[in-house]
Order: C-alpha cells, then sequence, then structure tokens
C-alpha cells in the first residue's frame, strides 16, 4: 500500500501491538507501543516507531499489516531470548522433550507465521493459543 490514511495507519497499528502483545506476554518484555514520532526518521509517512522492552525500532507498515508483524516479531525474538537468557519460544511435548525454537521469518508471503524447521505453525498472534492446541507447552 503506497499511502496510508490516518485511519489505515491506526488500524495497523493496533493490529500489530494487539498480535506482538499476545504472542510475547510472559518474556519479559514491556506490552508493544506504536507511536508516531517523525523525527525518528525525518521522512514523513515512515514515522511509526515500535516501542518494546526497551528497544526501539521504525515499523515499516507500507509493506502491509502482515508484512510489519512478521518483520517486528523477527526483531523481538531476540529481545525476548536476551530477556529470558535462552532460546524462546521453544516448544516442548508432555514429557519435556524439546521439538525445537520456533522462529518469525522477517519476510512473509501471506500471513506472518511462527515457523517450527521451515514448517509454519501458527499466526504471530495465536502462539500460545496454538501451542496450547496442540499439547504442547512453550519451555
Amino acid at each position: 500500500m503506497d499511502t496510508w490514511t490516518e485511519s489505515e495507519t491506526g488500524a495497523a497499528q493496533a493490529f500489530v501491538a494487539d498480535r506482538l502483545n499476545a504472542d510475547f506476554a510472559g518474556t519479559g518484555l514491556q506490552n508493544v507501543e506504536i507511536r508516531v514520532d517523525p523525527a525518528w526518521t525525518g521522512t514523513p509517512g515512515d514515522d511509526l516507531i515500535l516501542v518494546a522492552g526497551g528497544h526501539e525500532f521504525p515499523l515499516d507498515v507500507g509493506g502491509g499489516a502482515e508484512q510489519a508483524c512478521a518483520l517486528a516479531a523477527f526483531q523481538l525474538q531476540d529481545d525476548a531470548m536476551a530477556e529470558l537468557n535462552r532460546p524462546w519460544p521453544e516448544l516442548v511435548n508432555s514429557t519435556g522433550e524439546s521439538l525445537g525454537v520456533l522462529t518469525a521469518p522477517a519476510e512473509v508471503h501471506g500471513v506472518a507465521v511462527w515457523e517450527l524447521s521451515g514448517q509454519s505453525f501458527c499466526a504471530v498472534g495465536h502462539l500460545h493459543r496454538a501451542v496450547e492446541a496442540a499439547g504442547l507447552r512453550i519451555k
């Protein structure tokens, strides 16, 4: 999308923040917030800044809300691992055996997802519910 209206930008901000807050709950990161800060980039229209856990970075919604969500999850995963001092989110089965660590690819062709061994596991924003539904848990 080339030009976003104020309403569309606000909807994209809320959509991305809600999904990220759902997935990163319990990691020790502060709630994700998205703010408008034209001074950050100096470029009109490129002034959305994602703030979480002391980390700030520009949030590009030019590729759509799903791309913005994917890129933000990709970047925040490193922050969560640093906060927890271990890989995150590591899936384990009912006996505690590790199934691997999910990854959030920075580039998407559709819905932003978490992947396990290169295969889609769930959409960003549904991590905890999908893990529970699969009978697994996050270590």
